[in-house]
């Protein structure tokens, strides 16, 4: 019997939370590391005025391929994920990894090479 074997890239799945009061943060701290990882909408005199989607403020996140789930969650490539770590760990989030193999899908808004 001769068992062909799949060579399937994976990505990290990675879960983030920043817990403010533990370590010595502020709230406004907290935002302001969401904002440099997610980006967020511009507004101004206190949220009465809203700014176009393509005038959002980019993150971290829209720089490299990922997908965003709720809850701190979202994947990325595995060549990436060490630019994450990196801003994780510099700004005091705490957060945990999985190693996973994307569905076709994921694997296409990830551009995957074995897709």
């Amino acid at each position: 019997m001769f068992v062909h074997s799949i060579s399937l890239e994976t990505a990290i799945l990675v879960h983030v939370w920043i817990p403010f009061r533990r370590k010595g943060m502020e709230r406004r701290e907290q935002a302001r590391i969401y904002r440099k990882l997610y980006g967020y909408r511009s507004a101004s005199n206190y949220g009465k005025y809203h700014y176009k989607v393509k005038d959002k403020v980019k993150g971290l996140l829209d720089s490299i391929p990922a997908i965003r789930y709720e809850d701190g969650n979202f994947i990325v490539r595995e060549e990436d994920f060490p630019l994450i770590r990196k801003f994780l760990e510099d700004s005091r989030s705490s957060y945990r990894t999985w190693r996973v193999i994307a569905r076709d899908e994921e694997a296409e808004k990830l551009k995957l090479h074995s897709v």
